[in-house]
This record gives C-alpha cells, sequence and structure tokens, in this order.
C-alpha cells in the first residue's frame, strides 16, 4: 500500500545534495552576522537603556555575550551532547532498528568462532609438533 504512495528515489548526481550541505554549512556564518546586527539594535535601543548603563561601550556588551555564548558551547560541549550521542546510539540499536548494528553483532559472533577455530588448529599443530619430536627421538 505504501509503496503506491511513496515516489521512488531517483539515481541522481551529488551537485544537488553536495550544494545543500554546503549552503547549510556555511549558515552559521549568517546567524553570526545576524547576532551582531540584532545585539546592535538592542544595544542603541532608545526605549531600554539599561543595557548601555551596565555596560558603557558596546565592545563591552558584545564580551559579555560572547562569554555566555562560549560557556554555552562548554556545557553543550561536555554535557549535552554526550548526552544526546548516548540516546541517539541506544535508539538506534533498540528493537532491531538498526540493520548495521545487528550486522555488527552478526561479525562479532563470526570472528569467534573463527577465534576458537584457530585456538582448536593450534593446539592441534601443537600436539602435531610433540608428536613430531618424540617420533624424531625416538629414531
Amino acid at each position: 500500500m505504501f509503496d503506491k504512495i511513496i515516489p521512488r528515489q531517483r539515481k541522481m548526481s551529488t551537485r544537488i545534495g553536495g550544494f545543500l550541505i554546503l549552503i547549510s554549512e556555511t549558515m552559521f556564518l549568517f546567524s553570526i552576522l545576524n547576532f551582531l546586527m540584532i545585539s546592535r539594535l538592542q544595544y542603541y535601543s532608545s526605549g531600554d537603556s539599561y543595557i548601555r548603563t551596565v555596560f558603557p561601550h558596546y565592545l563591552f556588551f558584545l564580551g559579555a555575550m560572547g562569554c555566555v555564548g562560549l560557556t554555552a558551547m562548554f556545557i553543550i560541549y561536555t554535557y549535552i551532547l554526550p548526552s544526546k550521542q548516548r540516546f541517539s546510539q541506544e535508539q538506534a540499536v533498540k528493537d532491531n532498528r538498526s540493520p548495521m548494528y545487528d550486522r555488527i553483532i552478526e561479525v562479532k559472533g563470526e570472528l569467534a568462532e573463527m577465534r576458537k577455530m584457530m585456538e582448536e588448529l593450534s593446539e592441534r599443530l601443537d600436539k602435531l609438533a610433540e608428536n613430531g619430536k618424540q617420533e624424531g627421538g625416538d629414531k
């Protein structure tokens, strides 16, 4: 039923996707410009002179806003990002939602089997080597 509703994906070049990724990666630069323009409007607002009283110069105000931003970045980097990553990873492996995780578990099992077989072969080779030395010593 859903096959009729959902359109099939097309094979295309990477130009459109690359262009969209490039735009999204550079949008934060426009956010910085917007922040600077809005902070100037707020600082020089005629209706609110409190900010100019606390910060006698616009650069002090901008520095204080930068400190707030750096503090927020530190908190986000230290606490929030690891929590979000862990949550998303736990959600991905829950209830067989991730085919990649299922494949990794399968490969891990195969590696364990291969290690066991390698150990058995190594033991057999050691026994054969011992038997060969004993037979060679008897002659």
